[in-house]
């Protein structure tokens, strides 16, 4: 189980000044990761009805 939970976290190695450019980098690797996973399901669901709509 633990070996699938390091999938969804990324570890910096960097050293950061303070802990919250640690937080800042992952939090943000985190949100691009998931606006770019979203933003394929909505093409994938825009895509399906297009094509829904054309047969019709």
């Amino acid at each position: 189980m633990e070996k699938i939970s390091d999938e969804f976290v990324c570890r910096e190695n960097k050293r950061f000044k303070f802990q919250i450019g640690k937080t800042l980098a992952s939090s943000l690797s985190g949100f691009l990761g998931g606006a770019i996973f979203v933003s394929i399901g909505w093409g994938v669901v825009v895509y399906v009805l297009y094509k829904l709509c054309q047969v019709r």
